[in-house]
């Protein structure tokens, strides 16, 4: 069965009978902390050899006897079996069809919805499948900061705006990026745009907001050279197109304020979240340029495109590549 994102917490609180829950997505930080989360608070702890096991993909054979062994002391044995893909399904399969009662924790990567492993999760009422996604653009801010309030620290919407625009990818990413601001606040607790300028580097998220930008208001070449400082500096194709996914979704909604008569700096004055005052010139450009019949082509690209990367046999490096020199392109001839 399929958990719904706002059924998450409470289903690994309590997972009731689920023999088996397969944990996956493209944010591998939150596939990880969850999956050892919910292994520990079955278990106890993960160091007791009689409560829990840890296995690796090439271990998966031992599956079915692990899961049916007992709990010594009672209770219920976990067996957390890591980087699992289609290879390791038969094993799982065989572990469902032995008697026990131990939870099986499955983690895997980002499994298309072809998957036979994901497939088995999501139809057995036995198993449960999670997956995780990497927080877009428009979640990224208010998970950091929910990540600085739990800390007692605060931070202005500007600040917030700038760290959105810099954080990258995965809740680890996320979760290491507020570590270092909380201990910067110190006793202060509160955070404004120079601090966070002056703790955030960019980690190829600055550059992948570069290109975005570039991109948008048809600076091929800028564009080009961002993206390829993104790509080589660690951010992930998906991600990449995920975020100017969530820009071309603002784009949108400017376009349609100045539809209504609102200037393009007007639309984007009010514009909530709130633009990062740098970058508010780029944005000002774009929306002059771009109307909603383009936007909603582009959107319709990029969607084809975050598809494509996930394909077998695809280069995503090269597909998002080609994605954003057609977006430049487009926008270039609009001028």
């Amino acid at each position: 069965m399929k958990i719904d994102a706002r059924q998450i917490d409470r289903f690994l609180a309590d997972p009731g009978k689920t023999r088996l829950v397969l944990i996956f997505g493209a944010d591998t930080s939150r596939v990880v902390e969850l999956g050892r989360g919910l292994a520990k608070r079955i278990a106890g702890s993960l160091d007791d050899p009689f409560r829990a096991t840890e296995l690796s993909a090439d271990q998966a054979e031992r599956l079915a006897e692990e899961g049916s062994a007992p709990a010594f002391g009672g209770g219920r044995r976990v067996i957390l079996l890591r980087d699992a893909g289609d290879a390791q399904v038969k094993f799982a399969e065989a572990a469902l069809a032995t008697p026990g009662d131990a939870l099986m924790v499955v983690l895997a990567g980002d499994l298309t919805t072809r998957s036979k492993l994901r497939g088995l999760a999501e139809k057995r009422d036995d198993c449960a499948a999670i997956i995780c996604y990497v927080p877009d653009a428009s979640a990224r801010g208010p998970a950091f900061a929910a990540m600085l309030r739990d800390a007692g620290v605060s931070i202005t919407s500007e600040a917030l705006t700038l760290a959105a625009a810099r954080l990258g990818g995965e809740t680890g990413a996320l979760r290491d990026a507020a570590e270092r601001v909380i201990l910067y606040a110190g006793a202060a607790k509160r955070v404004d745009a120079a601090e966070i300028d002056a703790v955030l580097d960019d980690q190829g998220t600055g550059s992948m907001q570069e290109a975005i930008d570039a991109a948008l208001v048809g600076d091929v070449a800028g564009a080009d050279h961002a993206l390829a400082l993104a790509l080589d500096e660690g951010a992930a194709p998906v991600a990449v197109i995920r975020v100017l996914l969530s820009e071309l979704g603002r784009l949108r909604l400017l376009a349609d304020k100045i539809a209504q008569g609102a200037s393009p700096r007007d639309a984007v004055s009010a514009s909530r979240p709130p633009v990062f005052f740098r970058r508010v010139p780029l944005v000002v450009q774009a929306a002059t340029r771009w109307r909603e019949a383009a936007i909603i082509e582009a959107i319709t690209k990029a969607l084809a495109a975050e598809a494509a990367c996930k394909s077998a046999g695809a280069v995503p490096d090269l597909l998002c590549k080609r994605l954003f020199y057609d977006l430049a392109g487009v926008t270039a001839r609009a001028r």
